[in-house]
């Protein structure tokens, strides 16, 4: 549905678009790993100590969301050109990819956000490394899908 709409098939034939919606949301992809790496090196105690744990996290919030709508849009644009190719290995990988993100959305703002508000490392330090965990596992599952 998505590939064969006039969006999916604009993009998958213009040579200036999709590389432009591909640079976006890489660039997206920047900034919010950027960000979840920030965090939780203050969550370890690693750099940003002038801060505390919630102020790190009420001033990269505005970057987090930004580049999360950023990523959706682009994404979504992306997802329009490339549906037909998801056959095969792409879709349970892509699928794998999309689960890993939601986790994520899920576990910065249901577990890393409330630890950091309340100002408590200990436990922050766990979720800091379960947060690497889930988004450079989404971040390297999604850039595999560059090589199937």
């Amino acid at each position: 549905f998505f590939g064969e709409s006039p969006v999916g098939v604009w993009l998958r034939e213009s040579q200036v678009w999709f590389p432009l919606f591909e640079m976006l949301h890489l660039a997206a992809l920047a900034v919010l790993l950027g960000s979840i790496v920030l965090l939780n090196a203050r969550f370890f105690g690693m750099g940003l100590r002038r801060e505390s744990v919630a102020e790190v996290a009420d001033d990269l919030a505005p970057w987090t969301r930004l580049s999360l709508v950023v990523m959706a849009v682009s994404g979504f644009m992306l997802f329009c050109a490339k549906a037909p190719d998801l056959g095969g290995m792409d879709l349970p990988v892509f699928l794998t990819k999309m689960g890993l993100i939601v986790a994520g959305v899920g576990f910065h703002s249901a577990v890393q956000v409330p630890l950091a508000r309340k100002g408590i490392t200990g436990t922050g330090r766990l979720a800091a490394a379960a947060s690497l965990l889930i988004w450079f596992g989404a971040a390297v599952v999604g850039l595999s899908l560059e090589f199937l």
